[in-house]
C-alpha cells in the first residue's frame, strides 16, 4: 500500500507541472496560480544525504522556485534528519488510506451535499471556505463565517479561478459542497483521481459551523462519487490527531506519516 501511495504522490502534481530531474528527486515546477514541491524520486535505491539536497536546491534556484520537499516517511525515513541538518522546517502529518467502497458518514440534517462541476458558482466559493478556515486550522468552533467567505471569494484572482474551472471541468479535481439554508456553502472537499486512486484534498469546514459532522458526511459524498468514476483507493494526510479521528470514523486507517520541508521562517518572520 505505501509504494501504490508514493507512486500516486508522484504522478498527482504531473498535469500541472512539469517534472524535473534533479538528483535523487524530482522537482515539479508549477504551471498553476500555486506552488508545488520536490518529492523523492520513485524507484530511489538508495539513502538519500544532504549533498542531495544541496544538487536540489541548486535547482530550485535556477528555476525560480522556493526550496520545498514532501515525502512518505516510510519510504524515505533518513529525510527527516537531512532536511532538518540543511535547515529546513519539518513538519508531518498522518498518512491514511480507505477502501473507497467502504467510506461511510452519516447525513447532517439541512445540510445538502453535492458534486460542484465547473458551472457550479458553489465551487469557488467553496474556495473561499477553504482559505477561510485554513487560517483556523484544526476542529474548533469560532466566529468566522459568511462574512468572511463572501470577502475572501470577492478577492480571488482571476487566474485562481480559472485554473480551478479548468481543473473540475478536465476532471483533475473533483469538489464537493455543503451548503445550507440561508448561509449557503458552508465547507468544501475534493479528490483529485489518477487511475484507480485519488487523494481527498482541502477538506474545511467554516468555524462557525465545526462539530456538526459536516467534514465526515462530506468526505462520503467524495468517496460515493469516487467509486462511481473507478477509483477504489482513497487516500488523505491529516492536520492532526484530532483531524485524523474524523477520517478514521469514516472508514479511513493509518499507514504512515507524510513529510513536508522547506525554508524556515526567520526570526520575526
Amino acid at each position: 500500500m505505501i509504494k501504490l501511495v508514493n507512486r500516486y504522490l508522484d504522478a498527482a502534481p504531473r498535469p500541472d507541472s512539469d517534472a524535473i530531474a534533479a538528483g535523487a528527486f524530482t522537482l515539479f515546477v508549477g504551471r498553476a496560480p500555486w506552488a508545488y514541491y520536490a518529492r523523492p524520486a520513485v524507484g530511489l535505491d538508495r539513502p538519500i544525504g544532504s549533498a542531495d539536497v544541496e544538487i536540489l536546491a541548486a535547482m530550485c534556484a535556477e528555476h525560480e522556485v522556493a526550496l520545498q520537499i514532501e515525502w512518505v516517511g516510510e519510504v524515505c525515513p533518513e529525510l527527516q534528519r537531512v532536511a532538518g541538518e540543511f535547515g529546513l522546517g519539518v513538519h508531518s502529518h498522518a498518512l491514511l488510506v480507505a477502501d473507497a467502497r467502504r467510506v461511510s458518514h452519516a447525513d447532517v440534517d439541512g445540510v445538502e451535499i453535492r458534486i460542484a462541476g465547473w458551472e457550479d458558482p458553489g465551487l469557488v466559493t467553496g474556495r473561499a471556505v477553504a482559505d477561510v478556515a485554513f487560517r483556523y486550522g484544526g476542529t474548533g468552533t469560532g466566529v468566522p463565517c459568511v462574512a468572511e467567505r463572501d470577502a475572501v471569494r470577492r478577492s480571488l484572482s482571476s487566474e485562481v479561478v480559472a485554473h480551478l474551472l479548468y481543473r473540475a471541468e478536465s476532471g483533475l479535481t473533483v469538489t464537493a459542497v455543503a451548503e445550507e439554508d440561508p448561509n449557503g456553502v458552508l465547507a468544501t472537499g475534493a479528490y483529485q483521481p489518477v487511475a484507480e486512486a485519488a487523494e481527498v484534498v482541502a477538506v474545511a469546514t467554516l468555524p462557525c459551523a465545526r462539530r456538526r459532522g459536516i467534514a465526515g458526511a462530506l468526505t462520503a459524498r467524495l468517496a460515493s462519487d469516487a467509486v462511481a468514476q473507478g477509483v477504489t483507493t482513497l487516500l488523505v494526510s491529516a492536520q492532526n490527531d484530532d483531524v485524523a479521528r474524523i477520517y478514521e470514523r469514516a472508514g479511513f486507517r493509518r499507514i504512515g506519516v507524510a513529510f513536508a520541508a522547506q525554508a524556515a521562517e526567520p526570526p520575526g518572520g
